[in-house]
């Protein structure tokens, strides 16, 4: 069976959808993102037709007259998500719209939600945090995570013979300081064990240490095996663990 994770990994199938008002960070923990967005109440409606992310680098290039030498700089980048609305209503629609605005009233027995939509000056200026969820439970989840507004507007057909299907377009927008407009999350398997007992470590090699020790971030010390394997073990119990494979 796979691993998870691997570059052998088949991603098929679609997703599900969620949105929330972005309010200007994240938690620090992907797995505490995942429990503020993926609620009953954000999902934003089920999806036809996929999703897609696409990302667009602008690049100049500067060079001498001879064309000897070339220098390409990155100058803006650019990100687009889009996903087909399969089910939605008023509340789904107002999330689409930067100048939506939403009233309920009730008369003759009825309760009516009316979603009212246009005029420049209304502009909310919200941003959203939209959620892509590809699940698979065999080689594991996949998530993409952005923020940006529908950029796209929308069209709504009501045809005899079809569903209305709501194409959603967002740029993606910065979402933290280091200018983040993409994030793509894997579920994975551990490569290397959780700890290593001076047995197991004397089973490898040097090369094999030194690569477990750097994906751990321990530091090694020595020039010999012996030495590298007793820093290995001593930066193992500094990190709260213990040399008999147990945390």
């Amino acid at each position: 069976m796979n691993r998870k994770g691997t570059k052998e990994k088949v991603t098929l199938g679609s997703g599900k959808l969620y949105m929330a008002e972005f309010t200007g960070s994240f938690a620090e923990n992907f797995a505490d993102i995942l429990k503020d967005l993926m609620t009953d109440e954000n999902h934003a409606g089920w999806i036809k037709g996929g999703a897609s992310i696409e990302y667009k680098p602008n690049m100049t290039v500067e060079k001498d007259d001879l064309g000897h030498i070339v220098k390409e700089i990155l100058t803006d980048e650019e990100a687009t998500f889009k996903s087909g609305l399969f089910t939605w209503n008023g509340e789904t629609l107002a999330k689409l719209s930067a100048t939506a605005k939403i009233t309920t009233e009730r008369a003759n027995g009825k309760v009516y939600r009316r979603l009212q939509i246009g005029g420049a000056a209304n502009d909310d200026g919200k941003q959203y945090a939209i959620l892509f969820v590809h699940e698979d439970p065999v080689e594991g989840n996949c998530y993409l995570l952005i923020v940006g507004r529908n950029s796209a507007g929308f069209t709504i057909t009501f045809a005899a013979d079809s569903a209305t299907v709501i194409d959603a377009e967002f740029a993606c927008k910065p979402h933290n300081e280091r200018g983040t407009l993409i994030e793509f999350v894997e579920e994975i398997d551990e490569e290397f064990q959780p700890t290593y007992t001076e047995e197991e470590l004397n089973a490898l090699t040097v090369a094999q240490i030194e690569v477990i020790a750097k994906a751990k971030g321990y530091t090694l010390t020595g020039s010999d095996k012996a030495a590298k394997i007793a820093s290995f073990i001593a930066a193992q119990e500094a990190a709260g663990t213990n040399s008999g494979g147990t945390e």
